[in-house]
C-alpha cells in the first residue's frame, strides 16, 4: 500500500480503530457472535490487520497464525475473523475518503485499498480453511480410531474394521461392540480385520483374544484376518494356540472359509 496511505492511516489511528470497532460491533449483532464482545479479542484482531498494512505476506502469515490458534476452538472462529477484515476496510476507506477528493484520487485510493485487501484476505481465508481441515482431518482420524463398529456382510457372517492403535479402552470398546454386533446381527462367523492395525503388541493380542473367547460364549466364531508376518509371530511368541483362533491374511481369504463351513 502507497506510504502516503498509510501514514493517513496512522495519523488517524483512534478513529479508525473507533470506527472499525462501530462497524464490527454492528455486524457480529446481526450474525449473533457474542463471544466476540471481549475487548481483549477486538484489539488483538484489530492489530493484526493493521500490521498486514506493513507487513509482507509471510510475516503476516506468521503472526496471523498465532491469533488464530488463540480463537480456533470457537466455531464463529472464521466468520468473525472474515468479518473483521471487511469492518477494518470500510473504516479505512471511511477515514480516507472523509475530505472532498477529486474523482481520480477516490478512484485510486479504492484501487490501493483494494490491492492491499484481497491478498491478505484471500490468504487469510485459505489459512483459516487450512487449519480447520486439519483439525478436522485429525479428530476424524480419531473418531475412525476409537470406534469399532460391527458391520454385517452377509447373514450370520459380519466383519469388524479396526484402525489405529489398540490400548486399554479401545479394548474395552472392541469387547463391548463385538458382543452387542453378535447379538444384534445373529452372527456365527466375525471377522476382526486388523489390516489397518499398525502394531499389534502384546497388550493388544491378549484383549483381542479375550475378545474372541467372550464372542465364543455367545456362540460366534471370531476369524483374525489381514494377518501380516510380524503379527503372527507376535501370536506365536505370546503362545496362543492357532487352533484356537483361525487367522487368514485377507479378509476375502476369510470369506471364503466362512461359506464353506456355512454350506456345510
Amino acid at each position: 500500500m502507497k506510504a502516503s496511505i498509510i501514514e493517513t492511516l496512522e495519523l488517524h489511528h483512534d478513529d479508525l480503530y473507533s470506527r472499525w470497532v462501530q462497524d464490527l460491533d454492528e455486524t457480529t449483532d446481526r450474525l449473533n457472535i457474542s463471544y466476540y464482545q471481549i475487548t481483549q479479542v477486538k484489539n488483538e484482531l484489530f492489530e493484526s490487520i493493521y500490521k498486514s498494512l506493513h507487513q509482507e505476506n509471510d510475516r503476516f502469515i506468521k503472526d496471523f497464525d498465532e491469533l488464530y490458534k488463540k480463537i480456533v476452538e470457537n466455531n464463529e472462529a472464521l466468520e468473525y475473523i472474515s468479518t473483521g477484515y471487511q469492518s477494518f476496510r470500510r473504516a479505512a476507506l471511511w477515514i480516507l475518503l472523509k475530505e472532498d477528493l477529486p474523482k481520480e484520487e477516490v478512484l485510486d485510493i479504492y484501487q490501493e485499498v483494494d490491492r492491499w485487501f484481497d491478498p491478505v484476505f484471500n490468504k487469510m481465508i485459505s489459512k483459516c480453511t487450512d487449519s480447520w481441515e486439519e483439525t478436522f482431518n485429525v479428530q476424524k482420524k480419531t473418531l475412525v480410531e476409537l470406534s469399532a463398529p460391527v458391520i454385517q456382510l452377509y447373514d450370520h457372517i459380519s466383519v469388524m474394521p479396526l484402525v489405529g492403535h489398540i490400548d486399554e479402552e479401545r479394548i474395552n470398546r472392541i469387547q463391548e461392540n463385538l458382543l452387542a454386533g453378535v447379538t444384534k446381527y445373529h452372527s456365527s462367523i466375525v471377522f476382526m480385520d486388523i489390516t489397518g492395525v499398525p502394531v499389534l503388541d502384546t497388550f493388544a493380542a491378549q484383549g483381542i483374544i479375550e475378545s474372541t473367547r467372550a464372542a465364543g460364549l455367545l456362540g460366534a466364531e471370531c476369524i483374525l484376518v489381514g494377518v501380516r508376518p510380524e503379527i503372527a509371530q507376535t501370536l506365536i511368541n505370546l503362545g496362543i494356540d492357532l487352533k484356537e483362533l483361525k487367522t487368514f491374511s485377507s479378509l476375502n481369504n476369510g470369506l471364503v472359509f466362512a461359506q464353506n463351513q456355512l454350506e456345510h
